[in-house]
């Protein structure tokens, strides 16, 4: 494949046909030029060049000159993706005009399937960008990367950013917690995997997997939100016990308060059993560490 026809393709990306972007790409390689030169540097025959040339003077993408015999020039491409950005604005304001008045029985809470690696990762990204209060995040270091400027823009806004792997992440953040171990090690055993909740109210989960368009999870069902959240405060929890670290502050914000009445009832079902008393427990551990 040319290079002209890998560039003519991203370009097709933009809502033009393959004739249309070859023919936009070859006019920022060489113009100004006729329809005949044009035909003969882009590979597009020459009974299809006119009407071509038409569709893209039509969307303001090419002009022509005043000459004899006519020749065309491109718009300058910085210019061509603002007018197409506008006319993609127009569009949806113009849609979701449309739109608000119909009636819609869609049930918001509802599983939708993200479809795609790359897909998914937008999707986390928007999740990011629209968090008020909180993110919790269990992830591996690959999908972690291409996260991380969100979850710094995020934490900026003053989003609490807790953040569990069992990969080597570094992320500047109160709440973090990171086994550290390679991903080459993790492999062997685990495929990749994301949950990501967003003010306990939205949440992303499921295998993260670049080679096959896996589902990944989306919803806002509180139930599903909150097993997903109980998923990572085990994980957190579990982690605090293995490397004695205190994780208590953590537990308890995701827990907003339940812990301790959970706590206290516990206590109450089981009085003589210290590991039903959770801050009993909890004061154990610190003086242990201390005796260390």
């Amino acid at each position: 494949m040319s290079q002209l026809d890998q560039i003519a393709l991203r370009v097709k990306e933009l809502g033009f046909t393959v004739y249309e972007a070859k023919t936009f790409v070859s006019l920022l390689q060489n113009s100004p030029v006729t329809r005949y030169e044009l035909s003969k540097n882009s590979g597009v025959p020459r009974s299809a060049i006119y009407g071509v040339i038409k569709q893209l003077e039509n969307v303001g993408a090419v002009n022509a000159l005043y000459s004899e015999p006519e020749k065309y020039v491109p718009l300058p491409p910085e210019q061509l993706f603002k007018l197409l950005e506008d006319r993609l604005k127009e569009k949806i304001s113009d849609a979701r005009e449309s739109l608000k008045g119909i009636e819609s029985n869609l049930v918001t809470d509802h599983l939708w399937n993200i479809v795609g690696y790359q897909n998914m990762i937008q999707k986390a990204k928007e999740i990011i960008e629209n968090a008020q209060n909180e993110i919790y995040l269990s992830v591996w270091k690959r999908e972690f990367n291409p996260l991380e400027e969100h979850l710094n823009k995020a934490k900026n806004k003053n989003v609490k950013v807790t953040l569990f792997s069992f990969t080597d992440i570094d992320f500047d953040t109160e709440y973090l917690y990171s086994y550290n171990i390679k991903e080459k090690e993790l492999q062997k055993i685990w495929d990749h995997k994301i949950i990501l909740v967003a003010d306990r109210r939205e949440l992303l989960m499921g295998e993260a997997d670049v080679k096959m368009p896996k589902k990944t999870a989306w919803t806002t069902n509180r139930a599903i939100v909150d097993i997903a959240t109980n998923h990572i405060i085990l994980d957190i929890t579990l982690y605090g016990l293995r490397l004695s670290v205190d994780v208590n502050s953590a537990v308890r914000t995701m827990q907003n308060g339940e812990s301790d009445y959970l706590s206290e009832l516990l206590h109450q079902q089981y009085p003589n059993n210290p590991f039903m008393n959770l801050e009993k427990l909890g004061r154990e551990l610190d003086k242990l560490n201390m005796e260390k």
